[in-house]
C-alpha cells in the first residue's frame, strides 16, 4: 500500500508525475506551445493561422432560432458524442427551428456558406445520468470558460420552405401515389453531408454583444445577453440506420437574443423523421461556429478552502518537444535519446508541508522514472526522489500565480543492466542546477481548478557503459536545461 506522510495535518494525495524532457521553447502568457505551430482558424474574418487565407476549412454558418411548439410521438433513437458513449434518448417536442442567417458582427459580413441547411431541435429525454464538465470556448464574442450541465436538444438537418397551406392534413388524405408527387414538387429535400448535434445547457452567464442579423423572416438588430447551449456534433442511429458525424470539429454555441419578436411564420419542414408544418412563433437564440477545448480532469484539482493542492495523483508533466540526452554524438554515431515518465509506485511516500499563505513544500521519494530509449524502445526504470518548493499565494483568488522551485531530482538505475554500469539522472538547484518554475492557478466555473505549471530544469546525466554492451568502454556526463511542463495547460 501507498505511504502517505502529512506533517501538518493536510490531506495528501499520491501523485503521479509525467515528465518527458525537451527542447525549452517558447511561452506566452504562462501556456506552452510548440514553435511554428499555428493557431487554429476560427470563423471571425481574420487569418487566424497567418497562411494568407481568411476562415478556410470551416463553417462559418450563423444560425437564428426560432420557438415552436409541434407536439410529436415520441421517437427512439442513440447517440454518441465527444461526452458520452451510445446512449439511449427519447426525442418527445419539437421546440427550436434554426435558419441560417447573413449576420453583421464589427463590421464583418458573414454570408451563408449553406443557405439551405436549417435545423430542426429536437427535446431530448434519458434516464442515463450525466457528468458536468468544464469546457473552453471560442468564437467571434467570446473566449472562454463554461460549464457544460445536460442534454438539451438533438439537432437535424433539415429543408425547409414558407408556406401558407396545411399540407400535413393534404397528405393524409390523398393516396400514396399522389403523396408523393405532391411532396415532390412542394416539399424541402433534406440536406445532405452534414452533421446533426447534440445541444447540452450550459451554466448560464451574461454576455454583451450586438448583432445585424438576416434570414428569410426579418432584417433587425439584435442584442445577445446570455450564453445558453452548446452543441457537439453527433452520431445518431434509428432504426438501424446510422447518421455519421461529418465535421467532428465544428461546433455551435448558442445565445439568447432580445427582442423576443412575434413572427407566427408558417413553414414546411422535412428532416429524416418526417414532413411537418410549423409554425415559427419568436425569435430566440442566435447559434455561431465554436472551436471547443477539453479541459482534461489530469489538469483540474477540487477546491481546497480557496485554493488548490498543487499536486495530486493526477498532475502529468511531459517535454514539450525533443528527448533527454543520454550519450551524446559524436562523429560517425547519432548517441542516445529517450522520452522520460515519472509517476509514483507502490512504494512511494509523499510528503506536503507548509501552508498556501507561507508556500509549500512536496517531497516524493522511491518514484519511478521510466526512460524510453529512441529507435530501440526499450524501457529503462530509474527509483528516483525529487523535492518541489512553491510559493505562497492568496487564497479566495480567482486567479492565483506563483513561482516554484524544483530543488532536487536524482534517480539512479538499479546495478544488472546489460548496456549501463551506471545511469544517473541529477537535476535542482540544491544541487548547483538551477530549475525555477512557474504556477498559475485558474478557478473554474464549477468552483475547481485548472493547474498549469511548467518548470525550467537544468539536468545531468552520468552514464558507465557496460562490458559486452552496446556502450561498452564508454562513459560521459550531459549537461543542459529543459523546460518540462503539464499536459494541459489552460489555454
Amino acid at each position: 500500500m501507498r505511504k502517505i506522510n502529512d506533517m501538518f495535518g493536510i490531506k495528501v494525495v499520491s501523485v503521479s508525475l509525467l515528465l518527458a524532457f525537451s527542447l525549452l521553447l517558447s511561452i506566452y502568457a504562462g501556456t506552452v506551445f510548440a514553435q511554428g505551430t499555428p493557431p487554429s482558424e476560427i470563423c471571425n474574418g481574420k487569418d487566424d493561422n497567418g497562411d494568407g487565407v481568411v476562415d478556410e476549412g470551416i463553417n462559418c454558418d450563423h444560425y437564428l432560432s426560432y420557438l415552436l411548439d409541434k407536439s410529436i410521438n415520441p421517437i427512439t433513437i442513440v447517440l454518441r458524442d465527444q461526452f458520452i458513449n451510445p446512449t439511449d434518448f427519447t426525442l418527445v417536442l419539437i421546440e427550436r427551428l434554426l435558419n441560417p442567417v447573413r449576420k453583421l458582427h464589427e463590421g464583418l459580413a458573414f454570408n451563408p456558406k449553406r443557405p439551405d441547411l436549417h435545423y430542426l431541435a429536437y427535446r431530448l429525454q434519458s434516464p442515463a445520468a450525466f457528468l458536468p464538465r468544464s469546457v473552453l470556448i471560442e468564437n467571434q464574442f467570446e473566449k472562454n470558460i463554461i460549464k457544460v450541465t445536460k442534454p438539451r436538444y438533438l439537432l437535424t438537418p433539415t429543408g425547409k420552405k414558407k408556406i401558407g397551406i396545411p399540407i400535413e392534413g393534404i397528405l393524409s388524405a390523398v393516396p400514396p401515389t399522389v403523396a408523393n408527387k405532391l411532396i415532390a414538387s412542394i416539399v424541402p429535400s433534406i440536406p445532405q453531408n452534414a452533421n446533426h448535434y447534440l445541444c447540452y445547457d450550459v451554466e448560464p452567464y451574461t454576455i454583451a454583444e450586438g448583432v445585424l442579423v438576416r434570414d428569410q423572416f426579418q432584417d433587425r438588430q439584435f442584442e445577445v445577453i446570455r450564453g445558453l447551449y452548446l452543441c457537439n456534433p453527433t452520431e445518431k442511429t434509428h432504426n438501424g440506420k446510422v447518421s455519421e458525424i461529418v465535421d467532428r470539429d465544428n461546433h455551435l454555441m448558442c445565445y439568447e437574443v432580445i427582442p423576443h419578436n412575434t413572427l407566427n411564420r408558417k413553414v414546411i419542414t422535412h428532416d429524416q423523421f418526417g414532413v411537418k408544418l410549423q409554425n415559427a412563433v419568436r425569435t430566440e437564440e442566435i447559434c455561431v461556429p465554436t472551436v471547443k477545448t477539453h479541459l482534461q480532469t489530469a489538469c483540474i484539482r477540487p477546491d481546497d478552502n480557496g485554493t488548490a493542492v498543487v499536486f495530486d495523483e493526477n498532475t502529468k508533466f511531459q517535454n514539450t518537444g525533443g528527448q533527454l540526452t543520454i550519450v551524446q554524438p559524436v562523429l560517425g554515431t547519432i548517441g542516445q535519446t529517450a522520452d522520460a515518465m515519472l509517476q509514483s509506485g507502490p512504494d512511494t511516500v509523499i510528503q506536503r508541508t507548509g501552508t498556501p499563505e507561507l508556500g509549500e513544500t512536496y517531497t516524493f521519494d522511491t518514484e519511478m522514472l521510466s526512460m524510453t530509449l529512441q529507435g530501440s524502445g526499450r524501457v529503462l526504470n530509474l527509483p528516483t526522489n525529487f523535492e518541489t518548493h512553491v510559493g505562497p499565494r492568496t487564497t479566495g483568488n480567482p486567479v492565483q500565480s506563483f513561482d516554484a522551485d524544483m530543488v532536487r531530482l536524482q534517480g539512479q538505475l538499479p546495478p544488472g543492466d546489460p548496456d549501463f554500469d551506471l545511469l544517473r539522472i541529477t537535476a535542482g538547484t540544491g544541487f548547483g542546477l538551477p530549475s525555477p518554475g512557474h504556477t498559475t492557478l485558474t478557478q473554474l466555473p464549477d468552483g475547481n481548478w485548472n493547474v498549469d505549471s511548467f518548470f525550467d530544469i537544468t539536468y545531468r546525466i552520468d552514464f558507465v557503459g557496460a562490458p559486452g554492451g552496446l556502450y561498452a568502454g564508454m562513459s560521459g556526463s550531459t549537461t543542459g536545461t529543459i523546460r518540462v511542463a503539464d499536459t494541459c495547460p489552460l489555454p
